[in-house]
């Protein structure tokens, strides 16, 4: 039934006159069996049919404001004595048309219309607020609130499924990335590129000077004895034979040095050899003393840590001063020592002190007389870290730096002068590494990313990976030291100095015919060669 034939009945018609020889009373058809018949309203359970009573009453006023509004009081609509209107156009809810007679019509003629006006009774008692209670909606609240609390479970479920799944892809990734090669060597490979792409992003000074060259000190002379700086590796030993630069598959060896920039200077007054050698699992540290008089390719002897100095000469940025300088340096400690270097890394003093204050500091030990020393002398150059003491000591990068400079006091164990040096810098080494790997795990990518901007570096990605590769594979952990030149090898020239075919160079170490010497025992301590192995003028 439409709209219209609920509402279709119009107060200006004379609808009055068909009901008027009988009035309708309501209350009779209420008690009426037929009309109940009629109207009759199937039971509603609330869990069925409402099942989300809260959606669709919402607000019941909203829907029906007004009930009485839609259907106008019956007993106002049918019982008018003074209309005599028919009904509008259509048909009304018992099907008689607008010309009927109501006379016409008895009970029995509205019977092929109950369902009908059943069904239309059901819609409007099914829609009507009034016709329920607040005992109808009773636990319907409880309904819903489980429905969404199971819902939330659901959920809260596959959240947590995704989460476990996840997890146990960490922890498969994990023990594949530790417990396998290939694994291994997948994250070594992805470590090797995070240093390679973070090394050197802070050494770059806006400020940075050239260092200017001297044009009589380029040109060298035979008489200088000068070993002509040549690509070739094979060079001629002092009784004038050809050897080879030696190198093993089982050692990879690395220059590491420290430039001291003070006043315009910059000279390398650290210099040490990294060798990873996989036969015994040791990592082998090298120191040279700085004041080794050494050949020097395109130049005059002088002492090793004027070499990176006389490299960067014409540089125009601190990175190219870098590379030149130690290209040059690592040339020279090749030539004279005839070992094979793979590549280096190099760091300033003031970004040393940068590094170690990015640990937070290091724990060495001090002797009575160095401790006295450098409270009372400006190797710690700012006055207010002067109060380190004997014993252990925590240490920030300006106290650190300060103690990697002293010689002129002997060190804990007795070492002075420059071996004194040499072994602080291999203590100070040792604890860095010790103290970044005491770090959090946590820790260790952002430590390593911050010190990795102050070091410059020509290792590529894949020289990275392969010595990483070999150090953790191998388990290489333990480290061992030597110092060249060694003792009863050298002589010090002293004030009286050496003339090195330019100039007279003072206090610098001479090894003269005890270089071959000292080429052995580096090559034993590197190579493990026999001692009664002789070099053999380097040609193994």
């Amino acid at each position: 039934m439409s709209d219209k034939d609920i509402n279709g009945f119009d107060e200006d018609k004379e609808s009055d006159d068909i009901f008027e020889e009988e009035d309708i009373d309501t209350e009779e058809i209420s008690d009426d069996p037929e009309t109940d018949d009629i109207f009759e309203v199937e039971d509603i359970d609330p869990d069925e049919e409402f099942e989300d009573s809260d959606e669709e009453f919402e607000d019941p006023d909203e829907e029906f404001d007004d009930p009485d509004e839609e259907f106008d009081n019956t007993d106002d609509e049918f019982d008018d004595p003074d209309g005599d209107d028919g009904f509008d156009d259509g048909y009304d809810v018992t099907g008689m048309t607008s010309d009927a007679d109501a006379d016409e019509y008895t009970d029995s003629d509205f019977d092929e219309d109950e369902t009908e006006s059943s069904d239309q009774g059901e819609a409007v008692r099914k829609y009507d607020p009034d016709d329920y209670t607040e005992e109808d909606f009773e636990g319907i609240d409880e309904v819903y609130d489980d429905e969404n609390e199971e819902k939330k479970k659901s959920g809260g479920g596959l959240v947590w499924k995704i989460g476990l799944g996840f997890l146990a892809l960490v922890i498969i990734f994990a023990v594949w990335a530790v417990g396998t090669r290939s694994g291994r060597t997948f994250g070594i490979s992805l470590l090797a590129r995070f240093i390679h792409q973070n090394a050197g992003t802070e050494i770059d000074d806006p400020n940075y000077v050239p260092i200017t060259s001297d044009p009589n000190e380029i040109t060298p002379t035979p008489e200088a004895g000068i070993i002509p700086g040549v690509e070739n590796p094979e060079i001629t030993n002092a009784a004038g034979e050809t050897v080879q630069i030696r190198s093993e598959d089982y050692v990879k060896t690395y220059l590491l040095f420290g430039i001291e920039e003070i006043d315009g200077a910059a000279n390398t007054d650290a210099i040490l050899l990294v060798s990873v050698n996989s036969r015994d699992n040791t990592i082998k540290m090298t120191s040279i003393l700085r004041d080794t008089y050494v050949n020097i390719p395109g130049f005059y002897p002088n002492k090793i840590n004027s070499v990176y100095a006389r490299g960067a000469r014409g540089a125009q940025t601190t990175a190219e001063a870098h590379r030149n300088g130690a290209e040059l340096l690592e040339k020279t400690i090749e030539q004279m020592f005839r070992i094979d270097i793979s590549g280096w890394a190099c760091v300033n003093f003031k970004r040393f002190e940068n590094i170690v204050d990015r640990l937070g500091g290091i724990d060495i030990e001090l002797g009575e007389a160095e401790a006295k020393y450098l409270n009372k002398t400006n190797y710690i150059s700012n006055p207010e870290y002067r109060n380190v003491s004997p014993g252990w000591n925590h240490l920030n990068g300006n106290q650190v730096l300060g103690y990697c400079r002293v010689r002129k006091k002997e060190t804990l164990g007795g070492a002075n002068n420059d071996y004194g040096r040499t072994l602080r810098h291999r203590r100070v080494i040792n604890a860095i590494i010790k103290k970044y790997t005491s770090s959090g795990v946590t820790e260790l990518l952002p430590i390593l990313r911050d010190c990795l901007a102050y070091i410059y570096t020509d290792l590529s990605e894949d020289e990275l990976t392969y010595v990483m590769s070999t150090i953790v594979e191998n388990k290489i952990y333990t480290t061992q030291s030597l110092r060249i030149p060694v003792d009863g090898t050298f002589k010090d020239s002293g004030k009286k100095g050496v003339d090195n075919g330019y100039t007279n160079v003072t206090w610098t170490l001479v090894m003269g015919d005890k270089v071959e010497e000292n080429i052995t025992k580096l090559y034993q301590f590197i190579f493990l060669d026999e001692e009664n192995k002789e070099v053999n003028n380097g040609a193994q």
